[in-house]
């Protein structure tokens, strides 16, 4: 039903008249894979083969309403959400200029360097982009962005200016402002991006230790600032993004950088990291790729600073009631350090243009908890139309 409804929708936004070119495109990602023992698990992957993690299947539509407006449409359904179909972008564009545009709607978050095609698997080498660095909560937003494109000497580059809401199940982005600049001349690229926002995440569980532990506000003062830290309510976030890139056809390098700072929250700030190399020979393209993210627990283990392991009321139960908070509160602190990396070596076959066949190997290390180290086989085929 929910599927049927948005095809009727979509039909809707495009049914007037006043639409004289109507562009249909779509794409798909199979991707099945496997992890080698039976307690491995990583990226939604285990021992049993599956397709779900990674799969998506989408459908764009876009219409040219008139030489300068047109509507955007696309949507999306992963394996990942049973396959259930919903908009990931509904937009609206008009052409300020020959070489500007302002967009109002839902919109990509333009936060990486394979942002705009992040679905789209066909448009880069490996099956999905690395984990460590893509791997974030959010990627769409509702708002408006500002594009420019232009040329000086033999250099091409764009900015872009956007601001707007997001939200997924467990977060959500207020005041989300923005900037990002790339420019390429002839092999060789460069991308960056800052962004801001403001994240809140209701916690239930959180919500229920931080009014416990502020019960012992008459005897330390200071625990109210501890409770407060310990909720992520629109708490000021910063996002840095650097992207450099050589291609030279015959082979390829790649790296990008991103580092994530929350100020004041439960959470850890985190840098990652990847860097990708590969060759192309005819149809095939060999390719391997290291990443690395890390989070320093102290960021958050600095919230506890001043605040008292241990009181004395002279009450046995309501002294343990507090170490018992104390600690509860050191271990969400101490869950939040993350140390992990991954090599992935893999092979892409272009059959056609527009259709590719993939496979990777992927060797995932955590410097945490090596319980959590896996290896991960993945084969799929991308498709455009």
């Amino acid at each position: 039903m929910k599927t049927k409804l948005i095809m009727l929708s979509l039909a809707g936004l495009f049914a007037s008249p006043t639409f004289a070119d109507i562009q249909i495109n779509g794409f798909a990602n199979l991707i099945g894979g496997i992890t080698l023992d039976d307690d491995e698990a990583v990226y939604g992957y285990d021992s049993d083969f599956s397709f779900d993690p990674a799969s998506v299947f989408g459908l764009q539509v876009r219409g040219e309403v008139s030489d300068k407006l047109s509507a955007t449409a696309q949507i999306v359904g992963r394996g990942s959400d049973d396959y259930d179909a919903s908009f990931e972008w509904a937009y609206m564009t008009y052409a300020l200029s020959s070489n500007s545009s302002i967009s109002a709607g839902r919109i990509r978050l333009p936060l990486f360097k394979y942002s705009a095609s992040l679905d789209v698997g066909y448009s880069y080498h490996w099956l999905t982009p690395p984990d460590s660095v893509y791997g974030v909560l959010i990627n769409n937003m509702d708002g408006v962005r500002y594009d420019y494109s232009n040329y000086h000497g033999d250099w091409e580059y764009g900015v872009q200016v956007f601001g707007g809401h997001s939200q997924s199940d467990t977060l959500e982005a207020d005041k989300l402002v923005g900037v990002s600049f790339e420019a390429a001349r002839d092999w060789f690229s460069v991308r960056s991006i800052y962004a801001r926002t403001k994240f809140t995440s209701e916690n239930e569980s959180l919500a229920t230790l931080t009014d416990a532990i502020s019960n012992f506000a008459g005897v330390v003062p200071s625990v109210n600032t501890l409770s407060n830290s310990f909720l992520l309510n629109e708490d000021s976030t910063g996002f840095f993004e650097l992207a450099l890139a050589v291609d030279k056809y015959d082979w390829f390098i790649g790296a990008e950088y991103t580092h994530i700072d929350i100020d004041d929250s439960p959470f850890a700030g985190d840098d990652a990291w990847y860097v990708t190399a590969g060759m192309r020979f005819g149809k095939f393209t060999p390719h391997i790729t290291y990443e690395h993210k890390e989070s320093d627990a102290n960021d958050v283990l600095d919230h506890l600073n001043g605040i008292p392991t241990s009181i004395s009321t002279g009450d046995a139960a309501t002294d343990a009631t507090w170490a018992t908070l104390y600690q509860t509160f050191v271990g969400i602190a101490a869950s939040q350090e993350e140390d992990r990396s991954a090599v992935t070596a893999g092979l892409r076959y272009d059959v056609e243009p527009g259709f590719a066949v993939k496979s990777e190997v992927t060797w995932y290390t955590d410097e945490v908890n090596d319980s959590n180290d896996a290896t991960l086989l993945r084969v799929g085929v991308n498709y455009t139309f």
